[in-house]
């Protein structure tokens, strides 16, 4: 770790996203450094995306899998001036998600404990039985087909309606890269494994030596692996769950 008092924390969330996270660390006494290494783009092309609006007046079940899918999401059936029918279910992922949806005037029917995940989300009884009934789910173009699959396997009639794209960002700010390399931080917290890949692209052969004393903390079992496989060395810590205060909590840990 570096050499200061102060607890150092690289956050690689993307700028519209990072304000909450940032402001806790410093809540908690640590020094937040914004590094956001991807950025969020709407989508309004992707072939899924027409199915998933033909299939709207037939939804039953809406699944929202992030905040990003809840701001996108909405944002994109308001432009289309489309919605899905008043008596639809609306499941959140986790409260961040929730907390979007109800901030634009959408009822969330049911929010997971514990991790927000789609392991979790897929143990809530409105997805026990599914057969037979139409389910939306409101993602970005590429992420995990865990939930899609199960529900298919639970014999649902499964949509998709990708609304945002994620990719790397153009470029890294050069004073932060600079400092990064001289002095060195604590720690870096990583919410997505397209967050990891992005960083590695980034950083390409100064990866490891800049992350080789540093401790990462991940939002999620599966991005602790990745960051594995990818070939980091040190020290992992992974949140009780992927929401605000659960990655706060684990730089305690990660001290």
């Amino acid at each position: 770790m570096a050499d200061r008092a102060q607890l150092s924390v690289v956050v690689t969330r993307a700028v519209h996203q990072a304000d909450e996270l940032c402001g806790l660390i410093e809540k908690a006494g640590a020094e937040a450094i914004r590094f956001p290494v991807t950025k969020i783009d709407p989508v309004d092309d992707d072939p899924a995306l027409a199915q998933g609006l033909d299939a709207l007046d037939q939804i039953e079940i809406a699944i929202f899998v992030s905040p990003n899918a809840a701001t996108y999401g909405l944002s994109l059936l308001a432009r289309l001036d489309r919605c899905f029918p008043e008596d639809a279910r609306v499941l959140a992922v986790g409260p961040g998600t929730a907390r979007q949806l109800s901030d634009r005037g959408i009822r969330v029917s049911a929010v997971p404990k514990g991790k927000y995940d789609s392991e979790t989300l897929l143990t809530l009884p409105d997805l026990e039985a599914v057969a037979g009934r139409s389910v939306l789910i409101v993602r970005g173009t590429a992420g995990r087909e865990l939930l899609a699959e199960e529900l298919g396997r639970r014999r649902a009639r499964v949509f998709h309606l990708p609304c945002y794209r994620r990719t790397p960002m153009d470029q890294s700010d050069p004073d932060i890269l600079s400092r990064w390399s001289e002095k060195g931080f604590d720690i870096l917290i990583l919410t997505s494994v397209s967050a990891a890949d992005h960083l590695w692209s980034m950083l390409a052969i100064k990866v490891t030596p800049l992350l080789e004393n540093m401790t990462i903390v991940a939002s999620s079992e599966r991005i602790a692996r990745h960051c594995k496989s990818l070939g980091f060395a040190g020290s992992v810590v992974v949140a009780d769950n992927a929401g605000m205060p659960a990655l706060v909590k684990a730089l305690k840990r990660g001290r």
